[in-house]
């Protein structure tokens, strides 16, 4: 009697002898019927897991003013190089959290790879800072907000350029129509968890968005349609980042609640939101995750109050995988505070409020010192991150 089974070997490729020689692994070897006696082998398996938890972080607005570029740029260099820019200060005090979640996404308000490089009203900035940013573990940018067309259609597909040439992933613009039905939703596929992300602007500073090209705007058609296309692509979860409300306002406009509301009707149970340069209200429940804004992560402004506070936002995602269930424990969060040149490291930096609290000598500049100690307690003082436990 003969036993059917196909050649197999301690090979480098699949289908190849060690020795080289090709093999059609469709054809079956013959080996001779044995009679094996002894106790049964048996091969240890991996251990199948019932459960997996993933995280991914938040940051706010990444923004470039002028005196942002002017402190970046190193001295006798060419302004109109973006190796001339130097960004290692601005990642440094979160970098580890960053790399350490399975997931970073970060709001890149500004278009890339288009000098001369200028700040506020009209942005554009030099792409080293978003080679440092993916560095430091940003794996996904959002490009759907109001400054992205602000050196018009070559910048924008500029913007375009550099980010596909850092191999990093973004969402909100594209090259035409066809480019955003193929790219968005972006979905990511994280320890067998499925995540779709949509991106959408209120609007692009009156500016017209040039032919073929697209961004995603505020509106609840198309809105819909890619919530739709994120199950058609099996998502077991959808986040959405929109760049809406009014700036400086610490509670969310009627708008922004309206759209929560329609949001979470359609199934986004995460929803981080950003513009308003300044920290929102949240509201967390065991379904839902709402964050209205985080913030400015990193700016020039001072002024209004609340501009140098962000929001760093960590959520995590359960999967039962015998039924399917996501389940989302509450998200961690964290205060970040955004020192300007000198006043705590030699370039602008972000770093943790709770690390600094008792630290006062650390800081270079005692004013600024005080000044995070009072917006930080002013903002925990309206309790305006509201856990709901029912």
């Amino acid at each position: 009697m003969l036993i059917l089974a196909y050649q197999s070997g301690n090979c480098k490729k699949r289908g190849v002898k060690a020795n080289g020689t090709k093999i059609k692994l469709e054809e079956p070897v013959y080996i001779p019927e044995r009679n094996f006696t002894g106790p049964a082998v048996t091969f240890p398996s991996a251990p199948i897991k019932l459960y997996d938890t993933i995280s991914i972080t938040f940051i706010g607005d990444v923004m470039q003013h002028g005196k942002q570029l002017a402190s970046a740029l190193m001295s006798n260099t060419d302004p109109d190089i973006p190796q001339s820019y130097n960004y290692s200060n601005t990642f440094m005090h979160i970098e580890k959290h960053l790399q350490e979640s399975d997931l970073a996404v970060a709001n890149m308000e500004f278009p890339l790879g288009t000098p001369p490089y200028s700040g506020y009203p009209i942005f554009s900035a030099p792409e080293s800072i978003a080679w440092k940013a993916k560095e430091c573990g940003i794996d996904l940018f959002l490009l759907a907000n109001n400054h992205l067309l602000d050196k018009g259609k070559r910048g924008f597909l500029n913007t375009l350029d550099v980010y596909d040439s850092m191999g990093g992933k973004y969402i909100g613009a594209y090259r035409n129509r066809e480019e955003e039905q193929m790219l968005n939703p972006v979905l990511y596929n994280i320890k067998g968890i499925r995540v779709a992300f949509i991106n959408f602007t209120y609007g692009t500073n009156g500016f017209a968005i040039p032919e073929p090209c697209t961004i995603n705007l505020m509106d609840s058609t198309h809105v819909k349609e890619t919530i739709r296309r994120a199950r058609e692509k099996g998502a077991d979860i959808i986040v959405c980042n929109p760049h809406w409300g009014e700036e400086y306002q610490l509670n969310p406009s009627s708008a922004q609640r309206r759209w929560a509301k329609m949001l979470q009707r359609e199934g986004v149970r995460i929803i981080i939101g950003s513009h308003p340069h300044v920290p929102q209200a949240a509201d967390i429940s065991a379904e839902n995750i709402l964050f209205y804004s985080l913030g400015n992560y990193i700016s020039n402004q001072t002024t209004p109050d609340f501009t140098q506070l962000e929001l760093m936002v960590t959520v995590k995602i359960v999967k039962n995988f015998g039924t399917g269930e996501i389940t989302l424990p509450a998200p961690e969060y964290e205060f970040l505070w955004c020192f300007k040149k000198g006043e705590f490291a030699e370039d602008y930096t972000v770093v943790p409020v709770k690390s600094l609290i008792g630290k006062e000598g650390m800081v270079k500049d005692n004013y600024q010192y005080r000044r995070m100690l009072e917006t930080y307690s002013t903002f925990i003082e309206k309790k305006l991150i509201k856990r709901h436990t029912d």
